[in-house]
């Protein structure tokens, strides 16, 4: 009884970890510890291309630790590479080979018991290879979603462009952006899922404005009240506007919030501290960043120091503290001075209607 227990349970860890499919290495680490709990092993290895690019990604646990590598060829041994050549099964004794193969391979995993463990019984070979066979539907899966990441990628893209033309106050440095938000997510250890959500959610932050009359977007004078009521609407027009493609869900939050104070006193809902999402507070710092030091068509740009002065100004009134500390820290790197420093100190946004 305990043996079927067992098979419906790796079934249904291998079902919700696909079912919750988000960075490759979470699935394929959660793959080796099922794999390793299965099977009592003493090593688990598992290999896979990384969609779209000539790198592979390989998790090994073995002696109760987990290694992760990431790069080229040269991270694979010359078994390894044999194995994903070969694209067959190869069971000896305690050792159980498979190639993740659905269309063409995907990977392939292997698993070793320590000596002084039993071979591997026929039944566990057959539950070997029928796990697999549902691996390797989890990474085609997982494929077939980066593909389509890159077609709404395309498409947020050509959105963002079009934005531009007509709503020229939403234009973020795009390149310079990418580049602060990996560096700034990874200092405050966001997932991939974050990142890339906060990515989205700086080209389409201001699509809502795509409604606002050209002449008081690009005011140079202080608003009226009502004209500041009329801007203040533009989080919420932006979520209408993407809020039914499925895989922009999770910028949504960011999107609609990035105008919130970490006092309290922004909007459109006046959250405060904590309960203003993550991505949006951190937004609130890059989107007046890129503001203050690439400019805008309607105000002229300004030297670091006196943007890090700015937002200093602010931390812990407009903007969370950890977020500044962790962004003014990223600043200080020398690759990040250099990306910033190759843009022209010159105001150069500009607008076509």
């Amino acid at each position: 009884m305990n043996k079927y227990t067992s098979i419906f349970s790796s079934y249904h860890t291998i079902y919700r970890l696909i079912t919750t499919l988000g960075e490759l290495k979470n699935f394929l680490a959660g793959i080796c510890r099922l794999y390793k709990k299965s099977f009592h092993a003493d090593k688990v290895v598992i290999i896979s291309p990384i969609f779209n690019t000539r790198q592979y990604l390989k998790i090994r646990i073995e002696a109760k630790k987990q290694y992760i590598k990431k790069g080229g060829l040269s991270i694979l041994t010359r078994i390894e590479k044999e194995i994903l050549k070969q694209e067959k099964e190869i069971f000896v004794n305690r050792r159980l080979i498979s190639p993740l193969f659905f269309s063409d391979t995907l990977g392939a995993i292997y698993i070793k018991r320590d000596s002084k463990m039993k071979d591997f019984t026929e039944d566990e070979k057959k539950w070997f290879a029928s796990l697999c066979e549902e691996i390797s539907l989890g990474l085609k899966i997982h494929n077939l979603y980066q593909e389509q990441q890159k077609l709404v990628i395309n498409y947020i893209q050509s959105l963002s462009r079009l934005l531009t033309q007509f709503v020229p106050t939403s234009y973020m440095h795009t390149k310079a952006i990418f580049r602060l938000i990996k560096a700034l997510g990874k200092e405050m250890k966001l997932s991939e899922t974050e990142i890339n959500s906060l990515e989205h959610a700086s080209l389409l932050h201001d699509t809502g404005k795509i409604d606002i009359p050209f002449e008081l977007l690009n005011k140079r004078r202080s608003l009226t009240d009502e004209e500041f009521k009329v801007i203040a609407k533009h989080p919420r027009k932006g979520v209408e506007l993407i809020k039914n493609l499925e895989i922009l869900k999770p910028a949504i939050p960011i999107i609609l919030h990035h105008h919130e104070r970490y006092d309290g006193k922004g909007y459109p809902s006046k959250l405060k501290k904590e309960n203003i999402p993550i991505g949006a507070r951190i937004l609130a710092v890059l989107d007046t960043f890129d503001s203050m030091y690439f400019g805008r068509s309607y105000k002229d740009n300004h030297p670091l120091e006196q943007v890090e002065n700015e937002i200093k100004k602010n931390k812990g009134k407009q903007f969370d503290p950890k977020v500044v500390d962790a962004f003014l820290k990223i600043l200080k790197r020398k690759s990040i001075q250099v990306l910033l420093e190759s843009y022209p100190k010159k105001n150069k946004t500009t607008c076509s209607l």
